[in-house]
């Protein structure tokens, strides 16, 4: 039961439910180590992976740098995990790990890993998200640039828009990152891909892309190139040679990476032998699938196909719905439930005027979604917003928001505490900053009307206010809508006061979740949801960061209205019971947000000093403080997109 709730507790299994962690308790056992002993050198075979329960471990490489040997060494503590990397790859250990405190570990053998990762699918989507982000070294600091990868992209059915989809995303990589994009056809003709897609023939980029084809296989028409103005590429391989390349494919895969950071195969419907040998060699599978009814059948044999096929690893299929066949689809939380999905699968095909006359999509809409949103969690460019807690303070969220709007940088994800979700959900219902502002400091222009809108008093048995008003406001803002309503992904923070616990609202009522999140003790009266008493998110973490690296984002920006550095209060009188407890959270919330610092790319800090929690009227001034702050950093942050 103690390793139950340990595991429940950190983030690697946060989205795997009770029952399952049960299941996975018995899967780990105990070891425990002195210090100064090495549980394994560099170049060790991987047999097992580690989760420290107490004590500390030291992980230290060497790793060639210039001709030079550069030393790698972090700590880890309590609740962090070391050594998946080695069985993941099957490669030697590519670090060591020495114990320099007495240490009690949870230790996970490599054959019961990988029975984890195949039960268990939300673990490798946590893995293949937080690598993405952790595990992309710069040459600068002595280690290995990632790796290109390589895609294929299959249907359940005709017609549900892949080429339309695969092209779409293909131009959206292309004109939002560096990567260098191509595409190949084993089974589209020539004439097709021109006339729908504006391309233009052009010869071989390099003809040593087929050194280590045998020189007799192929004839130059067998072969074909294309190009887009955008600047991704196609290799088009002409019906009937798809199936000689099959034995030689891995040669031919070998010369792309060369000259390619992202190759996607289109398989189309059906998966002959070709397709089949690309998806065992190709890193990640997507599918787009029908989710009506009468396909739910097909839709779970063309799945575990490609699971059959793809094999154990980090998230090797992704599932994405097309809307172009059918009037009445099963809901996305119900796909993820009976499909056994790693997460609720996303929308890629919207019935539109370009998916149906299969066109390329080539706007860039904001809020992100579609083919461009995949592009953007390709390319390695998404955008995540931490909003941060701090009552009134947290107006000028509006105002950071506001510049970034203004200056065109779409954001990809939301994580928001307390206020910073109060705020981040209302945005990211409409995705309006307009919206956002009439919703909220232009209802409240006067500290009367903060009164009697916000402030529900109530005998103080549990808070002072019901919470109910401002649960309304949101409410009302929002149109009542669920997390899956949003038109931007968003996370809440909050507390379990009882357990003392962190909690991550991603389902079910919005407002109900911000009403959670708000929940300051003694001022507002806790809430229950889903059997557990919550308060205020920024107890735990004030500025949710960590949550946004979890979902996958590569790039975070966060906004932090509390100074970790804590003045002196400037009153000669005794303070008030209201002031005390605000004073109190703040104080709580400064101590609490040192941790994010270095997880964050950018971090604003809106010149709230001065205002008090209850300033609700003040939203237009600390809207304002909020625009200043990011324009003092909008240099960085175009820089970091």
């Amino acid at each position: 039961m103690d390793l139950e709730h340990f595991l429940k507790k950190m983030p690697l299994f946060s989205s795997v439910p009770d029952a399952q962690i049960r299941k996975i308790a018995d899967f780990f056992h105990i070891a425990t180590f002195q210090k100064d002993t090495i549980i394994f050198e560099q170049g060790d075979p991987s047999d097992a992976m580690y989760i420290i329960y107490s004590g500390a471990v030291f992980i230290y490489a060497r790793k060639l740098q210039n001709h030079d040997q550069a030393l790698i060494q972090i700590e880890l503590g309590r609740g962090d995990f070391f050594g998946e990397m080695a069985l993941l790859s099957d490669l030697p250990r590519t670090a060591g790990a020495k114990v320099t405190l007495d240490a009690t570990l949870f230790c996970l053998k490599k054959e019961d890993f990988h029975t984890l990762l195949m039960q268990n699918r939300q673990i490798g989507l946590f893995l293949s998200r937080l690598y993405a982000r952790r595990l992309s070294f710069g040459a600068d600091e002595g280690s290995l640039k990632p790796t290109p990868v390589f895609y294929t992209l299959c249907a359940t059915d005709p017609n549900l828009g892949l080429s339309h989809f695969l092209y779409s995303m293909s131009y959206h990589i292309a004109t939002e990152s560096d990567k260098k994009v191509l595409v190949v056809e084993p089974y589209l003709s020539l004439e097709i891909i021109m006339e729908k897609f504006d391309l233009s023939p052009i010869s071989c980029p390099d003809r040593s892309l087929y050194h280590l084809l045998p020189p007799k296989l192929y004839s130059s028409g067998d072969i074909r190139w294309f190009c887009h103005a955008s600047g991704f590429c196609v290799l088009q391989v002409n019906k009937g040679f798809n199936e000689q390349l099959i034995p030689v494919l891995p040669c031919l895969m070998e010369n792309l990476k060369m000259q390619y950071d992202l190759v996607v195969f289109s398989l189309g419907h059906y998966l002959g032998r070709f397709g089949r040998q690309a998806i065992r060699l190709c890193d990640k599978n997507l599918l787009i699938i029908n989710n009506t009814p009468s396909a739910l059948s097909g839709v779970k044999d063309k799945l575990s196909i490609l699971e059959d096929i793809a094999g154990v690893g980090l998230d090797r299929v992704r599932v994405g719905v097309s809307h172009l066949c059918g009037t009445t689809g099963i809901p996305r939380e119900s796909l993820k439930k009976t499909l056994n999905l790693s997460e609720t699968p996303q929308i890629w095909v919207e019935r539109s005027e370009k998916a149906i006359k299969d066109r390329i999509d080539t706007e860039k809409r904001f809020p992100v979604k579609g083919a461009r949103a995949i592009a953007r969690e390709l390319s390695g460019v998404r955008i995540g917003l931490a909003l941060g807690a701090g009552a009134a303070r947290g107006w000028s969220h509006i105002g950071v928001i506001k510049v970034l709007q203004q200056e065109g940088i779409h954001i990809d994800m939301i994580a928001g505490t307390s206020m910073g979700a109060l705020v981040g959900t209302i945005f990211a219902a409409k995705g309006s900053v307009d919206h956002l502002i009439k919703s909220t400091i232009d209802r409240f222009e006067r500290r009367s009307q903060v009164r009697h809108k916000i402030f529900d008093y109530t005998l103080p048995l549990h808070g002072f206010l019901r919470g109910k008003k401002a649960m309304n406001l949101v409410a009302h803002a929002i149109d009542h809508a669920d997390f899956m309503d949003l038109l931007i992904p968003t996370y809440v923070v909050g507390v379990d006061i009882l357990k003392g616990e962190e909690v991550l609202f991603e389902t079910g009522d919005v407002a109900k979740a911000v009403r959670a999140s708000i929940s300051v003790p003694a001022l507002f009266a806790p809430i229950r949801y889903d059997g557990r008493w919550m308060v205020d998110g920024g107890l735990l973490n004030p500025v949710p960061v960590n949550v946004l690296e979890q979902k996958g984002a590569d790039k975070i920006i966060a906004v932090c209205v509390e100074s970790p550095h804590i003045n002196a209060a400037q009153t000669v009188r005794s303070p008030g019971i209201r002031q005390v407890i605000a004073r109190t959270i703040s104080i709580v919330h400064g101590r609490a947000t040192s941790g994010f610092v270095e997880k964050s790319d950018v971090v604003v800090y809106p010149d709230v000093q001065g205002f008090a929690w209850d300033d609700f009227h003040k939203g237009k001034v600390l809207m304002q403080r909020g625009e200043a702050a990011c324009r003092s950093r909008i240099k960085e942050i175009r820089a970091l997109v």
